[in-house]
């Protein structure tokens, strides 16, 4: 047969930007490609779907299988027993799908057969693919590499048995993720070292390990997005679930790969771009106790063609607000509260590609939401009526251009204009006001990537490249003048990857050892130059067995409006403060343009275990320590007891001269006298510095655990999925603090979270049951301290194709979706309602929502 690099160009582009198998069944060779193209392996595989099947020989014979899902999705591959070659076993599986093989020396290739070819027909294997074939997952820029850092893959199978419609919903149910900060339902005041919910657009982030919104990098197809609101974090519930083909979760260290923000890890959503035909569905769902009605409409259209692929999607969502008086658990709140927020949002994706010539093709994705919500907010009875109108607009359009080089190089340029804007009216008891909120973030970038030269062992790959990002940002408060502050960040980086053993199935102890190097250098605008390496080691004793460890450092830029903020100053009475004696305390309080980068250094050790013998087992394991330094942090985070608290010492003068205060007042924006009394310098008997600095510390230590099993039953087949994160943070406020545990305490993330689901299919039958799990926790704001239960929900999911029933109706599929089946109520937390009398649960940790129910209808053309 003919080798046309044009041809498999355009298909390697839509596999890596869609095809889960593709990318999650592509697992490091365990031999060279020219063994395995010979060696055969034993599979006794039963009648399931093509894609699990597909899968399976992917682990068994640690050969690439890359399978757009548009063309797999639906199929049911026969029985496979006996012994095989990689690509007999497909060729096998593929009988009577219609579908066609074209096998290289380094990947299988699952494809529409050319016009008047037989499928059935063998095809012979080819020497050298062309580079564009190997697959790049995120948490390496190299084509093909072994990946040393640990990476979660959710894929749109996975994505589709979760029941969610929206993506902050997917995220949140990630045992390494933690739901507080700046997420729906959380109340305000539910904090993460001091820094309250100040989500007044209904936002949903991503929070790794509990670090904060800030501290992840969020990527849309391997490129940034604007942040949204003042908190600095990237919202993800504009991007519409439908249009995700799969979900990349690094977590580790990566600003030596990524650059800021990435001291957690990075989350990558890939959206889908080879999806053949049109679909439509509507989800309709409500909590069963009242309140939360969601209404739910999506369309999706695509089209591939010899040169390229065009998609398009809508999604329109209409969610109805539960206040606190439709729960009997916070009927004791002021019925104003929400436990959840209403909205509607308006989703519009598209994605193009082109090739232009032999060696350069074009893309471009582009995104625009907009969103309106509202947030009432009462404290105690009879206070402050707050109440914002929000409403949002992003937009995020990136195009590219792809080149083939000689040899086996490739380079891309990439460019990204991305941004939000939030218009925020807000009405207070006696007056009003209007904030304006806008977020900028443009970029270029260029990178090349290949083979640099041949060990006796194999290739060395590397990846080399270099940009420019300008960011900005701008609050305005009116009357008040605009807080607005930009930075522009110069960077370059470089990654390669060497074979230190080269790959032998057969020399046990030893199959196969890669080292990985990376490191990235930046110049900002506002703090200077960083820079950031990185090491990794992934090592195969067995085939089927991988050990891998990584180490290096990683940073977080400053927020704009921790830079930015206006200092303030305050004067109340010093018992209001803690004090005693009488007289007045002075409260500084405000940005600072002086702030470094928060700075971390991240090391990993992790294991990962496909046993030959049971292709359809897979089991992971890692460890994972991270030393975060320099957090910025308003290190008072209860100006109340200043005075009192020794822990708060370091950052109070006592009995301070006229020229302290003095400068204090002088340097504020304004001056604010709430004692009640008249201000004389002379009675000012202490003052306390409460503007950002780099003060805190942490340390992050915990381990990852992830289990996934197929089996065969006499009526269909049984997956079994099954993760857990075990989590230690402790936090020094100064060198010499006494330590404080953070996580297993009120507003911080659990000690443990674990997540395990069952999925029976049979014909066009999928049911799937979700077991959810939040370790108990510690009330932190009550005296004693008293234990707040764990938490243990279940969902319920059942999804039915109707084809299989109804030959008349194609493409008809409907699901419906239970969460929390039980109706579990969040555990009970007095403490929880310090700022929001009458929630009594921790918000971060458990949601007030009760049963949910939905009913999705889909219909495929």
């Amino acid at each position: 047969m003919s080798f046309n690099a044009k041809s498999t160009r355009r298909l390697l582009l839509a596999c890596v930007a869609a095809s889960a198998l593709g990318c999650a069944a592509a697992p490091v060779s365990a031999a060279p490609p020219a063994l395995q193209a010979s060696a055969t392996q034993a599979y006794d595989l039963p009648a399931q779907s093509l894609e699990a099947s597909l899968q399976a020989v992917a682990l068994r014979s640690g050969r690439a299988v890359l399978a757009p899902a548009s063309l797999v999705a639906g199929k049911v591959a026969p029985p496979l027993k006996g012994a095989f070659t990689a690509a007999e076993a497909v060729r096998a599986l593929l009988v009577g799908s219609g579908l066609d093989l074209m096998a290289t020396s380094d990947a299988l290739i699952v494809r529409q057969p050319a016009e008047g070819r037989d499928p059935a027909a063998s095809t012979p294997e080819v020497s050298s693919p062309p580079p564009s074939q190997e697959v790049t997952v995120t948490g390496s820029r190299l084509r093909g590499a072994a990946v040393a850092a640990p990476v979660n893959i959710i894929t749109r199978t996975d994505i589709e048995k979760t029941g969610y419609t929206e993506v902050g919903d997917l995220i949140r149910s990630l045992p390494e993720d933690w739901g507080g900060g700046q997420n729906p339902g959380v109340t305000p005041g539910a904090a993460l070292t001091g820094a309250g919910n100040q989500n007044t657009t209904n936002a949903s982030t991503v929070n790794l390990r509990g670090l904060g919104a800030d501290a992840t990098l969020v990527l849309l197809d391997g490129q940034r997005m604007a942040a949204d609101g003042d908190f600095q974090a990237v919202d993800i519930s504009v991007i519409p679930l439908a249009a995700v083909q799969r979900v990349d979760v690094v977590t580790d260290g990566a600003s030596a790969l990524y650059g800021s923000d990435a001291v957690a890890g990075v989350v990558n959503f890939v959206l889908r771009k080879d999806f053949n035909g049109a679909q439509f569905s509507e989800t309709v769902g409500g909590a069963t106790e009242g309140g939360g009605l969601e209404e739910d409409y999506n369309a999706l259209a695509g089209t591939t063609w010899s040169t390229g692929h065009a998609l398009a999607s809508v999604e329109y969502l209409n969610q109805n607000e539960i206040y606190t008086d439709q729960r009997a658990f916070t009927a004791g709140a002021t019925p104003v509260n929400a436990l959840l927020d209403p909205q509607s949002r308006l989703s519009l994706f598209g994605s193009l590609g082109q090739d232009l010539a032999s060696w350069a093709s074009f893309h471009m994705d582009a995104l625009y939401s907009q969103r309106e919500t509202g947030f009432i907010w009462q404290g105690t009875p009879g206070s402050t009526i707050v109440h914002y109108l929000t409403n949002v607009r992003s937009y995020f359009v990136s195009p590219g251009l792809d080149f083939t080089l000689p040899g086996s190089w490739t380079a891309s340029l990439n460019g990204t204009a991305s941004g939000t804007h939030d218009s925020i009216p807000l009405f207070y008891s006696g007056g009003r006001t209007s904030l304006a909120v806008a977020n900028t973030s443009d970029s270029v970038e260029f990178s090349a990537n290949g083979d640099a030269f041949r060990l006796p062992t194999g290739a060395v790959k590397l990846a080399l490249g270099g940009g420019w990002l300008s960011q900005s940002f701008e609050l305005t408060e009116s009357p008040a003048a605009p807080q607005a502050a930009s930075r522009q960040v110069g960077y370059a980086f470089g990654e390669a990857s060497a074979p230190l053993v080269a790959p032998d199935e057969t020399r046990l102890g030893l199959n196969a050892l890669d080292l990985s190097l990376a490191g990235r250098i930046e110049h900002y605008s506002d703090f200077g130059w960083t820079a950031n390496p990185k090491v990794g080691l992934r090592y195969q004793p067995l085939p089927g067995l991988a050990l891998r460890a990584t180490w290096g450092t990683s940073f977080k830029a400053p927020q704009f409006q921790e830079e930015a903020q206006p200092l303030y100053a305050y004067l109340y009475s010093a018992a209001e403060m803690g004090g005693s004696g009488g007289g007045t305390s002075l409260l500084g309080y405000g940005g600072n343009a002086d702030l470094k980068p928060e700075r971390a250094t991240s090391w990993t050790a992790g294991v990962d275990w496909s046993p030959p013998r049971d292709p359809g087992l897979s089991v992971s394991a890692t460890y994972f320590n991270i030393d975060y330094q320099d957090r910025i942090v308003q290190p008072v985070t209860d100006p109340f007891v200043a005075l009192s608290d020794a822990l708060y010492a370091p950052f109070v003068t006592r009995n301070p001269t006229g020229a302290q205060i003095a400068s204090v007042i002088d340097s504020a924006s304004a001056f604010y006298n709430v004692s009640g009394m008249t201000y004389d310098p002379s009675q000012v008997s202490a003052i306390v510095e409460d503007h950002y600095l780099n003060a805190t510390s942490q340390t992050v230590q915990g381990v990852d655990v992830s289990l996934k099993q197929h089996v065969a039953l006499p009526l269909g087949t049984l997956d079994a999925a099954a993760g857990a994160t075990w989590l230690h943070i402790a936090q020094k406020l100064l060198p010499g603090s006494p330590e404080q545990t953070l996580s297993g305490t009120l507003f911080n993330a659990p000690t443990l979270r674990f997540r395990g689901s069952l999925t029976w299919t049979y014909g066009g039958l999928t049911a799937t049951g979700t077991l959810n799990y939040v370790s108990p926790e510690t009330d932190t704001n009550v005296t004693p301290q008293v234990p707040i239960g764990s938490w243990t929900t279940v969902d319920g999911v059942v999804t039915y194709r109707w084809d299989q029933l109804a030959p008349r109706l194609p493409g008809l599929e409907s699901t419906l979706a239970v969460i929390n089946l039980f109706d579990r109520a969040p555990p009970f937390a007095k403490g929880a309602g310090w700022e929001t009398q009458g929630i009594d649960f921790d918000t971060t940790n458990a949601s007030g929502i009760g049963r949910f129910v939905s009913l999705t209808l889909k219909q495929r053309f």
